[in-house]
């Protein structure tokens, strides 16, 4: 054997058997998997002895005095190879702190940083009840993590006791300098995959880095030995080239996340998100079908709406449930509305918040034109029949347009324009994807017959205003094409988990659901 092919051959093994370690390091212990560490656990000193007869200090939060008071910071990440989705936690994660109260909890840093909304929103966020401290299912993706900062009281009492309430998985970091009693008692289950402990120093995502890092020098040191340097091969999942996505404002945000995920894992492919409207993106795709050669256009359109009949050679797919609702100006003094007071508002039976037991403000409607899928969803699951149609304002302060009209009404042509034009128009009311509608300031969502939009599916058979979103290929796209890898994409975990974060239902977690909207 030639120096050259021993070389070849050494490299060749050390490259197997790193791969080997790191593989069996990251990834058979369980690919979804949530990592922790109790980076601060400390005591805060209130009553300094030298000076005890000279000042005395209280700790108070809430008019309430804390005792023995001590400060925890935690860290949870998602430090496996696979995102984790709400669906995979059998048991939440719980935080133990034994012997001690939780007296408050903060969340000081996330990415990303929805993550903070979701830990703390009301009635499904962060609670604590004595010791221990409940964190709500969250989705994780790769790389995700939060901190939680926890304040701390001492129990009444020995507080002894283990803690242990027979989760699925225990964690324990007592204190580091011996100091003070209790420990830090993590449970939860996760289907697939593990919580752990991770450590501080040189922990197994630094061994795991290491041992990544030695695997792609030897890979460098093959190629370059081998007569015919390996090929890189794109991930499955990726294709090249450039590709257009037109059509529903509403899902414009969260579609835009997908494709800012996709692209960043597939070098080489190019997505622009367009937000035409739902009917607008439907007709561009039927254009861009009929003039392309064989194999279909570079083109997909999102669309709140199935599309009409007159596109017979448009195939669709539904991805998700959107959640919208009603939306107002701040200054109305109005939060909660009916079916038939909407329809009375809409017709111009109502013309003043004041009827409607709200301020002293002329109603004024802002819709959305012809083109808007959400509109078309408005009119079918609300009114139960056509938005009035005259446009009798240019940007609803007053009946610029036709001052005969029942009502002061405009139109816009995008989420972002109507809500826009509700938190600045006093008295103005519309209609927006909910996610969008609580980022908007001066814009208030009020109760639809006294029901929230709930994003856990159970809840929508009694909350009106939804629509199943589809997205549309001009005939099937062909196999391989970056249309046909991105469409696909829409069910990984990573763009389910960006639906969710908009409070969309994906229709990947329904398609076997019972009387599901995202069935056949």
């Amino acid at each position: 054997m030639t120096l050259p092919d021993t070389e070849t051959l050494l490299a060749a093994a050390g490259l197997v058997a790193t791969a080997a370690l790191w593989a069996v390091e990251r990834f058979l212990p369980g690919r979804k998997r949530i990592g922790y560490r109790v980076q601060m656990d400390t005591a805060i000193g209130m009553n300094p002895r030298d000076a005890h007869s000279l000042v005395q200090l209280r700790l108070l939060r809430q008019d309430q005095e804390i005792t023995d008071a001590t400060l925890a910071l935690l860290r949870f990440e998602n430090d496996g190879g696979k995102d984790i989705v709400r669906q995979d936690y059998q048991e939440p994660l719980t935080v133990e702190f034994t012997g001690r109260t939780v007296i408050g909890v903060e969340v000081p840093d996330a990415n990303p940083p929805d993550l903070v909304g979701m830990l703390t929103r009301n009635g499904g966020g962060l609670r604590h009840d004595g010791g221990r401290l409940f964190i709500p299912k969250v989705p994780l993706n790769k790389r995700n993590h939060f901190k939680l900062l926890v304040l701390l009281s001492a129990e009444a009492g020995d507080g002894s006791g283990d803690g242990d309430a027979g989760g699925a998985h225990r964690g324990r970091a007592g204190d580091a300098d011996g100091g003070r009693p209790g420990e830090v008692v993590v449970g939860g289950f996760i289907s697939g995959g593990r919580i752990r402990r991770n450590a501080q120093r040189w922990g197994p995502r630094k061994l795991s880095l290491a041992l990544g890092g030695v695997c792609i020098i030897l890979v460098g040191l093959l190629a370059g030995l081998l007569l015919n340097g390996p090929t890189v091969v794109a991930s499955a999942e990726c294709a090249t080239g450039r590709l257009t996505v037109d059509g529903s404002s509403a899902f414009a945000p969260p579609m835009r996340e997908v494709a800012r995920q996709y692209t960043a894992r597939c070098r080489g492919a190019e997505i622009q998100v367009v937000e035409s409207g739902s009917l607008s993106g439907l007709g561009r795709l039927n254009r861009a079908g009929r003039s392309a050669p064989a194999g279909g256009p570079a083109f997909l359109a999102a669309s709140d709406v199935a599309a009409p009949a007159i596109y017979r050679e448009l195939a669709g797919r539904r991805i998700g449930i959107v959640l919208l609702g009603m939306v107002v100006n701040g200054r109305t003094g109005v939060g909660d509305l009916t079916s038939e007071q909407l329809r009375g508002i809409y017709d111009g039976r109502y013309t003043n918040w004041k009827q409607l037991g709200g301020s002293d403000l002329p109603v004024r409607i802002v819709g959305r034109d012809a083109a808007s899928g959400t509109r078309r969803a408005f009119e079918t699951t609300v009114l139960r029949g056509s938005e009035p149609g005259t446009v009798s304002s240019y940007d609803c302060s007053g009946k610029d347009r036709d001052a005969a009209a029942r009502v002061t009404r405009c139109e816009v042509n995008s989420t972002g324009s109507l809500l826009e034009t509700v938190g600045r128009v006093p008295g103005a009311i519309g209609y927006a994807e909910v996610y969008a509608a609580a980022k908007t300031p001066r814009v208030t969502r009020v109760r639809l017959n006294g029901r929230e939009p709930d994003i856990e599916w159970a809840g929508q058979h009694s909350y009106p205003f939804w629509t199943v979103e589809y997205l549309y290929t001009y005939g099937q796209p062909e196999a391989g094409s970056l249309a046909a890898k991105f469409r696909a994409f829409m069910d990984s975990d990573t763009a389910k988990n960006i639906l969710r974060k908009y409070e969309h239902v994906p229709c990947a977690d329904l398609a076997s659901a019972p009387g599901s909207a995202c069935g056949p």
